[in-house]
Formats: C-alpha cells, structure tokens, sequence
C-alpha cells in the first residue's frame, strides 16, 4: 500500500507543478487590486460625500481619535466577541460601558464623545436604559426634589435605573398595564403590586442583574378609582450587597437572539410599599390626604414628545445599519470572483452579474435615503422642540404621524435589507467573522422595539384618513399630506404624463407617481373603512377588518416621504458649494433608482385605474435597468462615502477596505479557539472511543 505523505518541496515538485501553477496562477483572484480598481473607476470624489454624511471634516477628525479609544476599551477586539459566552459578553459589556462613561466623568472628554464613542464600541450593556431611559424620565418627570435624590447619583452611577413599562401580557396598550400601586392613606404610601402573571414586568434592559432602580409604570388606585398610569421609582435592589429587597423577584430573561450583552429581565412585586415621593410628581402628584393633583392641560403632549424623539433616532439608525450591510456587501462583490465565460478566462466579479447589482444598488439608494430621511426628521424635531418652548405645539401631529410609519418603514425595510445584503454575500456572508450575522441580530431588536410596527404604521393611517377626510370637507391640508389635496381637486393629474425610458429620471414625474400611488391606496382603505363601519355598526371593528389595507397605505405615504425628501435634499445640495455636479449627478441617479424600484414592484397599483400605460410601465423598467447599469461602476465610491472605518463593520473579514478578504478569512479560521490544539477538544472525551486504529489508514510519514 502507497503511504501518504508530504513531499519535499525540491526541483522535482516545482517541475511536476509547473504546468497546473501556469493554469492556475494567472486567473487567481487578485482582490487588493480589484477593490483599487474599483475606486478608480468612480465618476465622482467620494470624499465629498463623506464629508457630508458625517457633518463635516471635524466630525471625522474626531471620529476616527475615538476609535483609537474604542479599540483600546475592555473587549475592544471585535474579533473575539463571537467566542464569548452569554455570561462573558454580559460582563465585558458592562465592563467596557463604564470604562466610557468613566473617562466623560473625569473630563478626558464630553458627554457627546461620550455617547459616539459608544456607537463606535457597539457593545451594548446593561447601562442602555440607564442612559437612554432611566436618566431623561427623571430629567422629565421629576421634581427638583426628586431629581436631587436619584438624578445626581445616577449621573456618577452610585445607582442605576432601568424603565419598566412592558409587562408579559401588554405592551403597545399602555392602559391595560396590570401592575398597580394603590395609595394607603393610613400610612401615606404607595404599596406596588403584581396580581396576575402577565403583570410581571417583561423585557427592560438592565433589569435582570444590572439596575438598582427602575421607573415604573402602574396604574394608581385611589379609592377604588383607577387613575390609569403613572411613574414610579422603586429600589429593587440592596446598595450594600445587590440581592433584591424584600417583595422583589427579579432576574434575566434568557438568551435572546441578539443583543445579549443586555440583560433584559422580568420583574414581579408582592406588595411592596414605597413612599408616596416615590411617584414623579412634576406633572402630576397625590396629597398626604390622597388627593389627586391631576396634571395641567398640554401635558400629555409634553410627554409623548419623548417617544417621538426616539422614533426619529430609529429612522437614522436604520440609515447606518443598511449603510454598513451594504458596504460589506458591495465591497465582497466586487472582490468576489465567480465562473469564467470561457476556459482558461478570468472569472467575473460577482458585483458584474446582473441579479447581483439590481440587487444591491436599491440597498445601497435606500440607505442613503434613510440616512438624508433621519437627518431630516431629526431638524424637525428640534425645531418643534424650539416651538414648544413658547407652548407651540403644532408641529406635534406631523412629527408623530411621520416618526412612527417612517419608524415602521425604515426598520422593516433595514432588517431585510441586512438579510439580503448577507444571501447577496453567499457561505461566507453566514460566518460571524463577515460581520453581517451580529450586525443582523442585534439590529432586529428595532422592528419590535418602541412598538410593534404594524401598530406603528396604524398610527400615521389613522392620520392619514383623518386628512383625506379634511380634504373632502374643503379643508386646507399641510405638511407631508399636502399631495392628497392636489390629487383630489384635480392640481395634480390623475395619469402619467412620462414619455420614454429617460422621462423616468424627472423627480417630478417619479415624486408625483408615488404620491398618486399613496393617495389610492389612502382612498382605497378609507372607502373600504366606511363600508366596513356601515356593515358592522362599530368603528373599532371596521377598523380592525381593514388593517392591511391602512398598513399598506402607510408604507406608500412613507415611502412617498423618503422619495419626495431624497430629492428634495438633492436640490438643496445643489444651491450650495458642498457637493461637486458630479456627486450631485450619481446622487441623483441614486434617488431616481430607489423611486423606480418602489414603482416597479408595485406596477399593478399604477395600471389598475389607468393611472400608467403599459407602455410607460416597460418604459420605467427599461429606464431601472439603465440606471443599474450607469451606477454600476459606482458602487464601491458610494459605500466608501459611508466613511465607515473596518471597526465600524464588525471588523469585517469580507468588507475590509484594502479588498484584501481571503487573508483575513484564512486568519480569521485560524484563530479559532477550537483550533489551539491539531487533535481538537473532542478527541479524547468522543472520538478516540469511536476511531479505530485497525481500519484502514493511510499511515503518514512525518
């Protein structure tokens, strides 16, 4: 029998490889020099755009001397995170959090370094909610008295506050909350309890190890009235030792499929009795007798401005998060090489394929209209913060009905587009070292967090029927649904006035299509809403029987919003000396691209009442296909205009900057832990009792 071995690498073996290194060698993947290639191939400078993005050459000054920080930060290694226990990543979670916080305490540097220092680190810990929730409700809600007590300390972290609104049973029906706090008059106190199983407290961030503290939604009792929520803070646990007090049953939910650096728990009370201080009084209050101070009239909208800031920020975070799956994406097919046209040819960049740029090019117009989107939503938002100080609060219904369908729309859209971005990305796109698995599951939180999004979405169609209603009746409609107006008095043409493929690249004409889109599918659920509420006598009924129907007429009003706002960006930009022509004319391109995909995908809702010709709707898909084409060789300049340093991206191994992925895939492979020894963790404990040394063996000469 012939024995296998390892021959000595001498002129015999360079002799007997030649001829296959020949046949080989020169067709081999050069990725380095395919990603340079690439940039050269860019019609415009992509370091404008970058500038852009980022707010300016400063900000990315001082971006990249805190990523220096970041990387030196307890579990400052991204590339060791995927081997980390639940136990482990809880810890060192924590553990780099205040290593940030601490250094904005001692002022190496401010609290808004602070704050993108921990975007860059990207661990999330069990201080989230302490900072994103426990801290601003106090700054809100509280008193001067009681942001004295539990405010000051929390800013040096002597406690830590959570935000415990979601219970097991109820979560966007924040009146069926089923914890309750009952004042007792005899001893001025307020005793919180939970009566049923799904009253337990379920899923806040930092709950289940981490805060001493949490804010708590409970329905107040006084005699026997139920005055519906209010704020509560509550100790749940001991300052000297942690363990939760008495009446406290608190602890960690489990594994979740992301995100598990956070430690979201449950939290139950068996009646516990708290202070009546302990209510946050600034709004609202109890005397010593149990009278109940109601709050004064405008401050429900004061309040609710709170959850409108955070939408907003989830559109911008759904911008960043499609911006980096699709810069791994794009970058890994333009370096990926696949399957040669002939024999003995080189083979194609798999970003040459059609299916694969028609693919990711909408991914990559979409992430930039989320990101122009959130920055925008985000200027109104502080300009309705500006106005509320003098009691304006006009701008109020606008913000809310955008913020939540944009919220619905931008996340659902962004936690598919990272999925896609991973199939676009093939086996290696499912290995953690890509960056796209935890990039994906520890986004998928948002669809669900801040409320589920159909529920989202059923907020803005409910505006969006009241302004179709207001339109009927003669009055005047502004903001985001001024278009419905224009359609229905006839300002707008009720068909396509396109002619030709390149009449799909008029803003006008694509902003004007989608608009025509919302306002049918608008009509359409309402129509449907009146007859459903004349069949079954009940407004809520009718309502629920039609949610589809509203749902899908929110994302067309979103969608038109996200268009309408790309272009409208663009011809700002254009007044300005930011941007070159260049980067405005493939930024333009761009928005055409996105607003022609929408429309392609939903071609029936535009030739079902003759709003387009079938002719005009060949004419859109030939001009989506130009468009693919013409930004083509663009596409590594537009994710490179991202600005995202290879920290940013998970330390991806495939959406390296330099191209250079096989190398890092190759040295990714190699460091792991279950490669430490050759003869692996289970041989001795598994294998050597099922291996047989009497089979048949090659036997190796060493």
């Amino acid at each position: 029998n012939f024995s296998q071995e390892q021959v000595p690498n001498d002129k015999h073996f360079k002799n007997l490889q030649r001829a296959a290194n020949e046949a080989v060698l020169p067709n081999s993947s050069f990725p380095t020099g395919d990603i340079s290639a690439e940039r050269s191939r860019a019609t415009f400078p992509p370091e404008e755009i970058c500038t852009l993005l980022n707010g300016g050459r400063e900000n990315l000054r001082r971006k990249a001397e805190l990523l220096k920080i970041a990387r030196q930060l307890p579990c400052g290694d991204k590339q060791q995170r995927p081997y980390l226990t639940r136990e482990e990543e809880y810890v060192e979670a924590l553990r780099g959090a205040f290593s940030i916080w601490e250094k904005v305490g001692r002022g190496e540097f401010t609290q808004d370094d602070g704050l993108i220092l921990r975007n860059l680190f990207e661990m999330p810990s069990g201080l989230e909610l302490h900072i994103g929730m426990w801290m601003p409700t106090l700054r809100a809600m509280a008193t001067p008295e009681q942001q004295q007590r539990w405010l000051e300390p929390s800013t040096r972290f002597e406690i830590i506050g959570t935000y415990a609104q979601t219970e097991l049973g109820h979560g966007s029906f924040l009146r069926g909350l089923e914890t309750t706090a009952t004042y007792d008059k005899q001893t001025r106190s307020f005793v919180i309890h939970s009566p049923t199983p799904t009253s337990t407290k379920w899923w806040p961030g930092g709950l289940g190890k981490t805060a001493t503290h949490a804010v708590v939604m409970a329905r107040l009792f006084l005699d026997g009235k139920d005055l519906g929520p209010h704020p509560f803070v509550v100790q749940l646990r001991s300052l000297e030792n942690h363990l939760p007090l008495p009446g406290i049953t608190v602890g960690d939910m489990g594994p979740k499929l992301g995100y598990n650096g956070v430690d979201n728990g449950f939290l139950r009370f068996d009646r516990v009795r708290v202070g009546r201080d302990c209510l946050l009084a600034r709004f609202s209050s109890v005397t010593p007798a149990g009278e109940y101070i109601p709050p004064p009239k405008g401050n429900e909208k004061f309040s609710y401005a709170t959850l409108v800031f955070i939408r907003t920020t989830l559109v911008r975070d759904a911008g960043l998060a499609l911006s980096k799956a699709a810069t791994i994406a794009v970058r890994y097919s333009a370096v990926r090489r696949q399957s040669a046209p002939e024999a003995g040819g080189q083979e194609f960049q798999v970003l040459d394929y059609g299916n694969q740029y028609a693919n990711l090019l909408p991914l990559l117009a979409t992430a930039y209209a989320f990101r122009f989107m959130g920055k925008s939503l985000l200027e109104l938002y502080y300009k309705f913060e500006k106005d509320r100080e003098s009691g304006d609060f006009s701008l109020l219904p606008e913000l809310h009905q955008l913020s939540a369908g944009l919220k619905a729309v931008s996340t659902w859209d962004a936690a598919s587009g990272i999925e896609r971005c991973r199939y676009a990305c093939g086996g290696n796109g499912f290995l953690q070292s890509s960056g796209l698995p935890r990039l994906l599951t520890y986004y998928l939180q948002n669809v669900t967090w801040d409320g589920e999004n159909s529920v989202m979405a059923l907020q803005t169609a409910r505006h969006l029927v009241k302004s179709l209603k207001a339109v009927k009746e003669g009055k005047p409609v502004g903001g985001s649904t001024a278009y419905l107006g224009s359609f229905l008095t006839g300002d707008s043409p009720m068909t396509c006035e396109v002619e030709g493929a390149a009449g799909w690249s008029d803003p006008a004409a694509l902003l004007a299509a989608l608009e025509y889109r919302a306002t049918l599918r608008i009509a359409t659920a309402a129509d449907l809403l009146e007859r459903e509420e004349a069949a079954q006598g009940s407004k809520d009924a009718a309502w629920n029987c039609c949610a589809a129907e509203l749902v899908a007429a929110a994302r067309a009003h979103c969608e038109a919003v996200v268009v309408g706002n790309f272009f409208r960006t663009l011809q700002a930009l254009s007044k300005g000396a930011e941007l070159s022509s260049q980067s405005l004319r493939v930024l333009t391109k761009l928005a055409a691209l996105q607003s022609i995909d929408i429309i392609r995908q939903d071609l029936g809702d535009f030739l079902i009442r003759g709003y387009m010709s079938s002719r005009q709707a060949d004419a859109a898909r030939l001009q989506w296909r130009e468009l693919l084409k013409e930004l083509r060789p663009e596409a590594v300049a537009l994710v490179d205009s991202f600005g995202f340093d290879d920290y940013e991206l998970h330390d991806s191994a495939i959406g390296r900057q330099d191209g250079d992925v096989y190398n890092a895939l190759l040295e990714r492979a190699a460091a792991s832990p279950l490669n430490k020894s050759q003869e692996g963790p289970a041989y001795k404990s598994v294998l050597a009792k099922h291996i047989s040394s009497s089979a048949p063996n090659l036997k190796s000469k060493l």
